[in-house]
């Protein structure tokens, strides 16, 4: 993977970075994993609510992997923020943030209309950008995940969750709505309702990704984020004993049964695929709280891991490591 991070003016800037590390970073087109720009702005500045559609190629130069991010901007209710969907098809020739097809619902890491840090992280299959403003950390991933199926079975296995579900919320939010796509939120059980994060799922449709919703801190069923889903996430490991902290690659995982009968529990109507594994973040992982701080980088395995927490919580089940690699 390669990655970068700076200080952007804006959330414009933001935008017209990304692109540009996308497209051009030496990493990328050396392993001829650079991003392509199939739809908006191309190149230069961004202008406010503009927005740049990219493919991906996966490491091979094979996959054809569709996501738009936009600069939302509503100076008149303060909304600065990067918004992302994406796309199971699109076409070159009528850019547009809504081609025909199946596309996700948006959503957004939270900004602001002033200078803030930033990080990108990205391969051919996928990227992540995190953000820092006010001591807050915004985080996003779009892109393919590493799949616990066959490409016949399931041959498009993206993933889309940022921060804030919609594109209408302001940087300051304090409630679960505002929380990173490690540990999501939606709006109800409903699979019709928002979500921070949306997978598309072996059944072939855009399905929300939640472990919680409101201000629920937790769901019995539904595709989840393990091991931060809050019902499995009650440990603090400390170090290994080598020194080095412990880590665990985040997976997506669907919980199919309700707390009822002991044998097996109740058939869940928001799982309509049953239970079963989806498969890992790429360079995504768990680290306990336990001795981590923001922006702490640990070595593990030869490779820089970046710890964020959630936002601005840290307690136990809400930092993520990202591999800088």
């Amino acid at each position: 993977m390669a990655w970068a991070t700076d200080t952007a003016a804006n959330i414009t800037d933001l935008l017209a970075r990304l692109r540009d590390f996308l497209t051009t970073h030496p990493d990328l087109v050396a392993a001829g994993q650079q991003w392509q720009v199939v739809g908006g702005t191309a190149a230069g500045a961004i202008a406010a609510n503009g927005f740049v559609s990219f493919k991906g190629l996966g490491l091979a130069g094979d996959d054809e992997i569709y996501v738009s991010a936009q600069a939302w901007v509503v100076p008149a209710s303060n909304f600065y923020n990067l918004a992302f969907r994406g796309h199971t098809a699109y076409n070159p020739a009528l850019p547009t943030l809504d081609p025909p097809g199946a596309n996700s619902n948006y959503v957004s890491i939270l900004g602001v209309n002033s200078p803030f840090k930033y990080w990108f992280v990205a391969n051919g299959r996928c990227f992540k950008v995190i953000t820092r403003i006010n001591g807050r950390y915004d985080a996003a991933y779009a892109g393919f995940i590493l799949p616990e199926h066959l490409p016949g079975d399931w041959s498009y296995p993206l993933f889309i969750g940022a921060s804030y579900l919609g594109r209408n919320a302001v940087a300051s939010m304090d409630t679960y709505m505002h929380s990173n796509f490690w540990n999501p939120r939606a709006d109800s059980a409903n699979n019709v309702d928002n979500s921070q994060a949306y997978l598309f799922s072996p059944v072939q449709a855009w399905l929300p990704v939640r472990n919680g919703f409101n201000e629920s801190n937790s769901v019995d069923s539904g595709r989840v984020t393990i091991p931060w889903m809050p019902q499995m996430c009650n440990n603090s490991w400390r170090s290994l004993l080598d020194g080095e902290r412990w880590l665990q690659r985040g997976q997506l995982a669907a919980v199919a049964w309700l707390p009822g009968n002991p044998d097996r529990g109740s058939l869940s109507s928001s799982v309509a695929e049953r239970g079963q594994f989806y498969g890992g973040f790429d360079g995504v992982f768990y680290t306990p709280s336990f001795g981590a701080a923001a922006e702490q980088l640990t070595t593990v395995n030869g490779v820089d891991h970046l710890l964020v927490p959630n936002v601005f919580r840290t307690g136990d089940g809400q930092f993520a490591a990202i591999a800088l690699e």
